[in-house]
C-alpha cells in the first residue's frame, strides 16, 4: 500500500548529524582489520545493541545483497527528519536533468508573484543553489522547523513567512543551516514541475526505487515541507544512498544524471564527507537517522533510531570501509 498523507508534527529541535571526518577511532581494529569484501553489518549491529533499545533497524546493501538488522521490533516506516533534504535535492537534479530548471539560476523569477510587497532587495541575488548549500542568507539557525516550534501558532501560509524575512548575509556567503531553506526548495520545485514536489517525486523517484510505503509532512496548503518530514522504511530509505553510489542509476535503469551524482557530492548539496579520502559521504537526520555511503566499496547503510548515537557507527564505518 502506498501512502502520500499530510502531516504536521511538533517535536524537538532538528539537528545535522553530519560529522566531518574521522581521523581516529576508537573502533580501529589494528591487528583484526576486517577485509574490505566482508559485510560490516554484524559489527555495527553490535554498536546499536550496547546503546540499548535506541535504535530501531540498521540496513546495509553491499556487493549486490541487503541485509537488515532489527534492534529493536518497529513499525516499517519513520522518520527520516533531515534525511528528507537530500531526497529534495535529488528532486531538483531530475528536474534539472529534464531541463525544467537550472540548479545556478535566481529564484526571484520563479517565486515572483509570491513575494510581499516589501522584501529585502537581497532576495533577487539568491540561486537555487544557494538554497540548497544553506546559504540564503538567512541569519537565524533552525527558522521554519517544524519539529522543534508549534506551528499551528504560524501564518497558515509559510510562504509568506520566509520570504517576508529580512537576510542577514548576502546570499552564497554564510552557511546557516535551517528548514526554511528545503521549505523553499519544495516550493521553487513546485514552481518548475507544475506540481507539487511528492507528487513529481512519487513519480519520477519513489516509484522507480520501488518503495513501498511513504509519507510526507506538508504546510496547511499541502505542499511538502521538503526539510523533514519524509516517512519510508529503513529498507527503502537505504534506496537513495545506493542510487548515489551507483552514479544515478538503479536496477538497470538511469534515474539520475551522472552529471549531477558528481556535482552534489563536490558541491556538497547534503552529502558531507566522512573521512579524509573524499569517497565516503553521509546524510544525518534528528534522533540519530542516517544514511551512509561510500562510492569506492558501493557500501551503503541506513538507520532509523530514537537518540542512537550515529557518531558510533559512523566512526567504525570510516575506519572499515575503504
Amino acid at each position: 500500500m502506498r501512502l502520500s498523507i499530510a502531516l504536521t508534527l511538533v517535536g524537538l529541535a532538528c539537528v545535522l548529524a553530519t560529522p566531518q571526518g574521522y581521523a581516529e577511532s576508537p573502533n580501529r581494529t589494528d591487528d583484526n582489520q576486517l577485509k574490505h569484501n566482508e559485510s560490516l553489518l554484524p559489527e555495527l549491529e553490535k554498536l546499536a545493541r550496547a546503546q540499548g533499545d535506541h535504535f530501531f533497524t540498521i540496513v546495509e546493501i553491499f556487493n549486490g545483497e541487503t541485509n537488515s538488522a532489527v534492534i529493536r521490533e518497529n513499525i516499517r516506516c519513520h522518520n527520516a527528519y533531515s534525511i528528507a533534504k537530500l531526497f529534495t535535492v535529488t528532486a531538483l537534479g531530475i528536474m534539472e536533468d529534464k531541463g525544467l530548471l537550472d540548479i545556478d539560476e535566481p529564484i526571484y523569477p520563479i517565486l515572483q508573484d509570491y513575494f510581499p510587497e516589501e522584501f529585502d532587495p537581497k532576495w533577487r541575488d539568491v540561486k537555487i543553489s544557494d538554497v540548497i548549500r544553506h546559504r540564503t542568507g538567512f541569519g537565524k539557525a533552525g527558522f521554519l522547523d517544524i519539529d522543534a516550534e508549534n506551528s499551528a501558532r504560524w501564518d497558515r501560509n509559510f510562504l509568506k513567512i520566509v520570504l517576508s524575512d529580512p537576510l542577514k548575509y548576502a546570499p552564497g556567503e554564510k552557511y546557516v543551516y535551517t528548514d526554511a531553506t528545503f521549505y523553499l526548495a519544495s516550493r521553487i520545485a513546485s514552481e518548475k514541475c507544475g506540481e507539487k514536489l511528492n507528487e513529481f517525486m512519487i513519480r519520477e523517484l519513489l516509484d522507480p526505487l520501488e518503495f513501498a510505503e511513504y509519507a510526507f509532512s506538508t504546510d496547511p496548503e499541502g505542499y511538502p515541507i521538503g526539510a523533514t518530514g519524509f516517512y519510508s522504511s529503513t529498507e527503502d530509505m537505504a534506496k537513495l544512498g545506493l542510487l548515489y553510489v551507483q552514479d544515478g542509476v538503479y536496477n538497470g535503469k538511469r534515474i539520475l544524471s551522472k552529471r549531477f551524482v558528481d556535482e552534489a557530492f563536490d558541491r556538497t548539496f547534503e552529502l558531507y564527507p566522512v573521512g579524509s579520502e573524499g569517497v565516503a559521504f553521509t546524510k544525518g537526520g534528528a534522533y540519530g537517522q542516517l544514511l551512509y555511503m561510500n562510492r569506492k566499496t558501493k557500501r551503503v547503510v541506513a538507520a532509523h533510531s530514537y537518540q542512537g548515537d550515529t557518531g558510533k557507527l559512523l566512526e567504525f564505518l570510516a575506519e572499515n570501509d575503504n
